[in-house]
């Protein structure tokens, strides 16, 4: 049989089985090569991009550590700053003493814990009844936002005594959480007290 196949059936035999020879490895080697070559590109490139963001990092590692003393730094001021948790009385002291200087009328003063938001610092709800013409009351509300240090004004909650009055007194009644500290006293100067 392979005798009566002449030269030129065989030319073409040899070109169709190497045809499917370079089809076959195309298919499972090269194309297979190719698409793993992507797939290293595209994790090169990934892995560059980390490698620039490492470094970087790097370079601003100093900064940060930088960053973060400062804040430790003024962490630690503001807890010397804060009252201790003894001097409490005396911070209540100084919310009365102010009202009177002002010329407001502090009815009552309530107060429940609120729980620590930062390690040995407690924070303290108190609830204010006062009484007094607006003035007065502007001039005690700046007089509290002298304490920012070491308290925040929650709520404030007005009604008029007397609609009718030129000057009418209010009704007031304000929350706020004051924030003592409950650690070690704080070393150096005695920074705390209600009056700063």
């Amino acid at each position: 049989m392979l005798a009566k196949i002449g030269q030129r059936e065989i030319a073409i035999i040899v070109i169709v089985l190497s045809l499917l020879a370079a089809g076959i490895w195309y298919t499972t080697w090269y194309k297979g090569a190719q698409e793993r070559i992507d797939q290293l590109e595209t994790e090169i490139d990934k892995l560059e991009l980390e490698r620039r963001r490492g470094l970087a990092a790097r370079k601003a590692l100093p900064q940060l550590e930088a960053a973060i003393a400062d804040y430790e730094a003024q962490i630690n001021e503001f807890l010397r700053a804060l009252p201790p948790k003894e001097d409490f009385a005396n911070v209540l002291q100084s919310l009365s003493d102010r009202a009177k200087a002002t010329g407001v009328v502090l009815k009552s003063i309530k107060r429940a814990p609120a729980g620590n938001p930062v390690e040995d610092v407690r924070a303290v709800n108190l609830s204010l009844s006062l009484e007094s013409p607006f003035p007065e009351l502007f001039v005690y509300l700046k007089e509290l936002e002298d304490m920012r240090r070491f308290s925040t004004i929650d709520g404030l909650a007005m009604t008029i005594g007397s609609a009718d009055a030129e000057n009418p007194r209010l009704n007031t009644n304000l929350t706020m959480t004051v924030y003592v500290y409950e650690g070690k006293p704080p070393t150096g100067e005695d920074e705390g007290g209600a009056g700063q």
